[in-house]
């Protein structure tokens, strides 16, 4: 990174309205340029225990422009002496007054010791990115700011903040809660570069990304900087991407560097997404354009090269590492379509170790590598997945879709999922959030059990337009009653989409110890049934659980029936006697046993896709005839 900062600070005790002096900020490629500044005064109390430092920014282009969404964290320097981060805009502002996070709060976060990774927000340091496969996993020793330099000394900060989520520069008052109209003085935007994003896609992510004052634009992926641009890496003033995905889709916040210490990065001068202590890849930026607009001015960038790790996202500024590496998640995604008249996608949905090639219009791949986080990667990988679709096949028409998925997970054998699911409108982001696959990644990260490390996803989703799907709205049995000992044929009734209903008869058991019990006879798609399984007491019992379930083409009928038996340490154990029931219930001094309803089933394949369930109840005989 170079050498130590030799940076003066300007406590907020010592500024004065009338100072002046100079911000820094990239307007154009990656060299930062000065802007003037005229120091207002200090808002004091502006959140809990944070003051903040008004300024009137001098500059014309300014001016003309108001505060651009990626200035947050442009330094501002009085008197020679870096006095905090430009971070505050008034929504509607005709002049360019911004609020100054002061640089006792950056400092502070900046020298914030890190928590120890664990699964999902584990960092690679740097080192171990020299082998061919990163086996090895650390974060930056607490309380070390930088190896070998003294940090610069500074007064005791005030206080931290504890601002809520940055919110959007442009604000209505419906979203600040006060009921007043008029201007607010919110966080700066933080523009969110994107590029390999369809404009359905791009208005996904708008709304999904809005409360966090995150602005999707478009703009190019990055990977190379224009002629005459050059790449120093991080300095004051310049600009730093936090990658959220890259590879044939690219999203990236972009703001500004405050201040360096060490290997440590200070930028922004208020949260991005407001949740502490995570990890995301950083990277230079460049900026393109600065674009001036009557609704709101921004910077349009795009990333340059991958230069370090996040570390904190805090209510004074986000902090990253340049001697880490977050960890990221590989995906692939393949959409194929199959010819016209078949419901066939070839060898299989899965994406190949070879991609298939983008000359064929019926089957497409999509290679990105996402952050890792639990709440985020999901999030990402359904924007992903729906803009691959949405790419490929934008067709709104009856369809089948078959989504194939496998979750590879660090220690644990794959999860591999097959979803079929039938719509009239098209494959819609709806349905994809909808399908196994996106929702057992959700659970895999929130699963009580301890931290899991997705080492990638993949993803295959096969369309074939045609409508090919019955509703269950009917079943029955001959007579009123069940014959023990018998196997009576259970009459099944679907109604085809836009055709005439047809009636399906599967055999089904009826012991002799059934004789003289109700037997309730319940008949559902495959989606809909929860599969046999005790409570996970393991998180491989978890991910164990994970892989049960059963196909929408599948037609399950379920017999229940009075006896009880017990889930047991992770097992079901069936029909037994009332003692030993009576032991087993759970008591109030320790977890023993749980009682469930004897299940028997039956499941049938079919060629359709199936939805809805019925059910009946009824005897049967006491005695055999």
């Amino acid at each position: 990174m170079g050498p130590a900062s030799a940076t003066e600070f300007m406590s907020l005790s010592a500024v004065r309205p009338g100072m002046t002096g100079h911000g820094l900020t990239v307007f154009s490629g990656t060299r930062p340029e000065r802007f003037s500044v005229r120091v207002i005064g200090v808002l004091r109390q502006f959140q809990p225990q944070l003051d903040i430092i008004l300024i009137r920014c001098e500059d014309e282009r300014l001016k003309h422009s108001g505060i651009a969404a990626g200035m947050s964290g442009s330094p501002i320097y009085l008197e020679g002496k870096l006095a905090g981060a430009l971070a505050y805009g008034w929504s509607f502002a005709k002049d360019p007054i911004a609020g100054v996070t002061p640089i006792e709060n950056i400092v502070r976060e900046l020298r914030r010791p890190s928590r120890p990774p664990a699964g999902p927000s584990l960092s690679v340091p740097q080192t171990a990115l020299n082998g061919a496969e990163n086996t090895a996993f650390g974060s930056l020793a607490a309380g070390n700011p930088g190896a070998g330099q003294t940090p610069a000394p500074i007064a005791e900060p005030r206080s931290s903040a504890a601002s809520p989520a940055a919110q959007p520069l442009l604000r209505s008052t419906k979203d600040t809660g006060s009921g007043l109209a008029g201007p607010q003085l919110v966080p700066v935007a933080l523009p969110l570069s994107v590029a390999g994003l369809g404009p359905r896609a791009i208005e996904e992510l708008r709304e999904l990304v809005a409360p966090y004052g995150l602005v999707p634009l478009q703009a190019s992926g990055g990977g190379a900087s224009s002629p005459g641009s050059i790449d120093e890496g991080f300095i004051e003033g310049g600009t730093i991407a936090v990658q959220l995905a890259r590879g044939d889709v690219s999203m990236t916040g972009t703001g500004t560097v405050t201040y360096l210490e060490g290997s440590r990065v200070a930028a922004f001068g208020h949260p991005m997404l407001g949740i502490g202590d995570v990890r995301l890849p950083v990277a230079t930026a460049e900026v393109l354009t600065f674009l001036p607009s009557q609704s709101m001015s921004f910077k349009m960038s795009m990333p340059l090269r991958e230069q370090g790790s996040l570390l904190q996202d805090r209510p004074s500024c986000i902090v990253a590492d340049t001697s880490l590496r977050a960890p990221i998640v590989p995906l692939s995604v393949r959409v194929q379509t199959a010819p016209p008249g078949t419901n066939r996608f070839g060898a299989g949905l899965l994406p190949r170790s070879a991609a298939p090639s983008r000359e064929s219009l019926l089957d497409q791949s999509f290679h990105i590598e996402l952050a890792q986080h639990r709440q985020l990667t999901p999030l990402l990988l359904s924007v992903v997945s729906s803009n691959a679709v949405q790419t490929v096949v934008p067709d709104v028409a009856e369809a089948v879709i078959e989504i194939h998925s496998r979750i590879r997970l660090r220690g644990v054998p794959a999860i591999e999922q097959k979803d079929v699911l039938f719509s009239t409108d098209g494959v819609t982001s709806k349905l994809l959030n909808n399908s196994t696959g996106i929702r057992q990644l959700q659970e895999l990260f929130n699963n009580p059990f301890g931290p899991v490390h997705v080492e990638g996803i993949e993803l295959g989703i096969g369309v074939s337009f045609r409508a090919d799907v019955a509703e269950i709205i009917g079943i029955a049995v001959p007579g009123d009653e069940l014959e023990p000992d018998t196997r009576p044929s259970l009459n099944v009734t679907l109604r085809p989409y836009a055709g005439a209903p047809y009636v399906r008869s599967i055999p089904i058991d009826v012991p002799r110890w059934l004789a003289g019990q109700a037997l309730k006879i319940e008949v559902q798609a495959g989606p809909l049934v929860k599969p046999e399984q005790a409570p996970a007491e393991s998180l491989s019992d978890f991910v164990d659980n994970l892989r049960k379930g059963y196909s929408a083409r599948t037609l399950v009928v379920t017999l229940n029936t009075l006896e009880e038996g017990v889930m047991l340490r992770g097992r079901l154990v069936p029909a037994l006697p009332a003692s030993v029931l009576a032991t087993l219930r759970p008591a109030g001094g320790s977890r023993r046993g749980e009682p469930y309803k004897r299940v028997g089933r039956t499941q049938v394949e079919l060629d359709t896709v199936l939805s809805g369930k019925q059910e009946l109840t009824v005897l049967v005989r006491d005695e055999v005839r």
